[in-house]
């Protein structure tokens, strides 16, 4: 038992084994979030008057020792953590859940969410109680909009912007329609929150990725904020808390809950095999070299998987195309079109050769929606007008197909669809209803097809 004269020696003591990287117990600490030191500060506190009088006599006349407290600092002193329950999760072994009536939680008792383990996280989420100070949480959080009753919290010292503390549903088995998730969300200055999903019972969790991840900004705290999901089968919704860069950092949710329509899963439709020559196109024919709905065929198309300038191939598609999860369910138009699978470090290329006989734009549909994955689009004599880019990241308005088009010169012009994964995740990429259009405007508006 360690003895304190005085207070300022205790208070040296403290200051010292944490600075040290012990806890306040002076035993060596293994990722013990903030929120826990609370408790161990009023445990040294209650013996800090027996520690002086050597365990013997009334404290009448002592002063009680107050140490820093994280959580004070961060909600006030009228809040105290806990270990998260994750007792129904355990009795439901991880589900999967019959209905998103399971999925709420707002954490007055326990709900059907763990605590992700390593090596998937670092950093643990706790349960708090009691009533935040606005005034201590406004100047933390920014708002002194204050979650009520029972809420999750994590908090953390400086650390790698990369450590996580991921938060994880019971998974869900199937769903007809994308999944939505509306929580209410705060964080300190720099703390990122977000929702992803991540495909259930992976049989190597270590290397299971997040997918679908979309960022809850602190500008709409305390919200409620709600996210889409792509539907899919067999997968976790997930509740990521990441970049704790500064000295103290911090993130709580609320009143989680997840809506979803439950199905059964079905077979996938099987893939149209690609034909094995591509249609050769006229002699300066502009709409046979390069306009194609893909319904049933890639037109003049080539698939460069076998040339050495891709890793994997695009494939004509009917109906839906891998796990919803992280591919895509329909065509924008007709029945039919292309798309690529890519795991991360690969690439897909589609191309046709022609001669354009004025400055055209090129216009498309295309699906992107999995994080790290671009769609690059170029044309020109060698392919080297490369106007249309993908952004890297997702939005929650990503997961539809949208319209794209790149303007391109008068004369001979390679069109290039290039499908890149330089990211961590996997997923797909679709293409539809490619079209020649008059240049009679601003491009983005061209509605005059040249056939």
């Amino acid at each position: 038992m360690q003895y304190f004269s005085s207070e300022a020696e205790m208070d040296d003591w403290t200051l010292l084994n944490v600075e040290a990287g012990r806890d306040l117990l002076g035993q060596r600490r293994q990722r013990v979030p903030l929120l826990a030191i609370d408790a161990r500060v009023a445990w040294v506190a209650s013996f800090a008057c027996h520690g002086r009088r050597r365990g013997c006599g009334t404290c009448e006349e002592e002063t009680i020792v107050t140490q820093y407290s994280p959580m004070a600092e961060l909600f006030g002193p009228n809040v105290r953590a806990m270990p998260y329950d994750s007792s129904t999760f355990d009795s439901a072994n991880g589900g999967p859940v019959t209905g998103p009536e399971q999925m709420s939680c707002d954490f007055e008792t326990s709900c059907c969410w763990q605590n992700n383990k390593p090596p998937l996280d670092k950093l643990e989420w706790s349960t708090l109680e009691g009533t935040p100070d606005p005034e201590v949480f406004n100047r933390a959080f920014g708002t002194p909009n204050i979650p009520s009753g029972r809420f999750l919290a994590i908090a953390s010292g400086a650390t790698d912007s990369s450590d996580e503390a991921q938060f994880h549903s019971c998974s869900i088995a199937c769903t007809e329609e994308p999944v939505r998730v509306s929580l209410r969300h705060w964080t300190t200055d720099g703390v990122k929150l977000q929702v992803c999903t991540r495909e259930a019972f992976f049989d190597n969790p270590e290397n299971a990725p997040l997918l679908n991840c979309q960022e809850l900004p602190r500008t709409s705290s305390p919200g409620p904020t709600t996210v889409e999901l792509s539907p899919g089968e067999f997968f976790d919704v997930v509740i990521v808390a990441y970049n704790f860069v500064s000295n103290l950092g911090a993130a709580a949710v609320d009143d989680v809950r997840v809506d979803f329509v439950p199905c059964t899963p079905t077979e996938e439709p099987g893939v149209v095999e690609t034909p094995a020559e591509p249609v050769p196109p006229p002699a300066g024919g502009e709409c046979e070299a390069f306009v194609c709905g893909f319904e049933g065929r890639m037109c003049a198309y080539q698939d460069l998987a076998n040339s050495g300038l891709a890793t994997t191939s695009w494939e004509i598609v009917q109906g839906r195309f891998r796990n919803p999860l992280t591919g895509l369910n329909n065509a924008p138009s007709g029945n039919y079109y292309v798309a690529t699978y890519l795991l991360p470090n690969q690439r897909s290329v589609l191309r046709s050769t022609g001669d354009l006989a004025e400055e055209r734009v090129i216009k498309f549909q295309y699906y992107k929606a999995t994080q790290g994955i671009q769609l690059v689009v170029c044309c020109g004599p060698n392919s080297d007008i490369c106007s249309f880019k993908t952004p890297i990241d997702v939005e929650v308005g990503d997961r539809v197909w949208k319209v794209g088009y790149v303007v391109c010169p008068a004369g001979p012009n390679q069109i290039t669809f290039t499908a890149i994964n330089n990211g961590a995740n996997q997923g797909a990429v679709g293409l539809d209803d490619v079209g020649v259009y008059r240049m009679t405007g601003a491009p983005q508006d061209a509605t005059e097809t040249v056939c």
